[in-house]
């Protein structure tokens, strides 16, 4: 299994517009309502995550890339990356 840092993978998500979330352990993108798991990226060869980073992003609606997502998971990403009543992002 291939780690974040040997393909130079941390960098590239840095410079797509992603950002390090510590509590969630991911990256996460708010343009795009797109968040990677680091084990996802890490399990993930460079070119099945080059083709997750290409698919059309859904405004609105959160893409999660994780290699398990219990209903918990999803509920806790939903309440730190939410949409408000306004349709803001938080």
């Amino acid at each position: 299994m291939a780690n974040l840092e040997d393909y130079g993978k941390e960098k590239y998500f840095e410079e797509q517009g992603y950002t390090w979330d510590s509590r969630i352990e991911s990256y996460v993108n708010k343009e795009v309502w797109k968040i990677f798991s680091k084990y996802y990226i890490d399990d993930h060869s460079f070119d099945r995550l080059m083709v997750n980073l290409q698919e059309e992003p859904s405004p609105g609606k959160w893409k999660f890339y994780f290699n398990t997502e219990s209903p918990v998971d999803v509920h806790n990403l939903h309440v730190h990356y939410g949409v408000d009543k306004a349709g803001i992002i938080k």
